[in-house]
């Protein structure tokens, strides 16, 4: 075989390995890429998920629906905490509504006005 062909040849394959590499790291950086939407898409999920049980939560709060109540009055209802675990919350509940949208409590002595859960 003649030298020239030789020297082409390593060419070719050297030319080649760097296109082979090339695309794997293209390939593992977008495969990475993948994982961690993955993972972020899977966060906002959960937090969708939670959404329906916290507008239920509001209403039976507020009074437009009503918790499960038993016979000394408390209200019950069921919710997941951060770790998707169940949690069995008990309510003895005195709702009053707001006129003049500020309301004002105590604690530690100091007067605060109470913010708005956005």
């Amino acid at each position: 075989m003649p030298p020239w062909f030789e020297t082409t040849l390593a060419i070719f394959a050297g030319i080649a390995a760097v296109f082979f590499f090339a695309k794997y790291r293209e390939t593992a950086a977008a495969l990475e890429e993948s994982e961690r939407m993955k993972y972020k898409l899977s966060k906002d999920l959960d937090r969708y998920r939670d959404v329906p049980q916290l507008r239920a939560l509001r209403d039976g709060l507020t009074g437009e629906h009503s918790l499960p109540a038993d016979d000394e009055g408390r209200e019950h209802l069921l919710i997941r905490d951060s770790a998707r675990k169940l949690v069995h919350i008990t309510i003895t509940r005195t709702a009053v509504p707001v006129s003049d949208g500020e309301v004002r409590y105590r604690t530690g002595g100091e007067e605060r006005t109470l913010e708005e859960l956005n």
